[in-house]
């Protein structure tokens, strides 16, 4: 049964379980997955003859769906530690990083902030992540990919909207009615200082 509420002890197991699982799981070099999103960007490039906003979209909600299998196996192995209270979504956001990236996290990523939906200009729920390394656009050199050619997707949407597919996954598992929703509201590459997304949690239509 999923608590309303995360408690002291789970939050425990939470802790114990995110380094467990890190300590055991597959890992893989972060350099190569830049530098295999980039392959695969220029590939896709090739084939829509130079449209790089086309590319990356594609490869987007490509990657998006090929990782379901893997967003099932992480929603398997972290519902013990699942509520149905919106007031825990920071907590689960780490430890959704953690169980990615492990330690180094936060070498990448801030502290998840969630607001609700009296705090927002927007008046829904929302989860703030901002980035001061792009996993994705470590690994390019200048010039690489022209922003200006994007379309719908940033470059490094394609991570973000994955992650977010997990944490759509967690509210339908409690019986939360929401749809997640992800906007890359500030991309390093378009110039920014750091790398900002936010997902909006929209009360589902009835």
């Amino acid at each position: 049964m999923v608590p309303e509420k995360l408690g002291i002890f789970r939050k425990l197991l939470a802790k114990i379980g995110k380094r467990a699982f890190w300590a055991t799981s597959k890992k893989m070099n972060l350099w190569m997955l830049s530098s295999m999103a980039y392959c695969v960007t220029k590939k896709y490039e090739e084939i829509f003859e130079g449209d790089t906003g086309k590319a990356v979209d594609t490869f987007t909600e490509q990657f998006v769906h090929g990782s379901s299998s893997i967003m099932y196996e992480l929603l398997g192995t972290m519902k013990i530690f699942f509520s149905k209270s919106l007031d825990d979504t920071e907590f689960l956001a780490e430890t959704a990083l953690y169980v990615i990236l492990g330690s180094k996290w936060k070498k990448f990523f801030g502290q998840p902030r969630f607001y609700k939906a009296d705090e927002t200009k927007e008046g829904v729920p929302q989860l703030v992540l901002q980035f001061s390394r792009c996993v994705l656009c470590t690994g390019l050199h200048h010039g690489e990919i022209d922003p200006k050619k994007l379309r719908k997707n940033s470059y490094g949407e394609l991570l973000a909207r994955a992650l977010v597919s997990l944490m759509q996954l967690i509210q339908d598992y409690v019986g939360n009615e929401y749809t997640l929703e992800v906007k890359e509201t500030k991309c390093q590459l378009r110039g920014d200082l750091h790398g900002e997304g936010i997902t909006y949690y929209y009360p589902k239509r009835k």
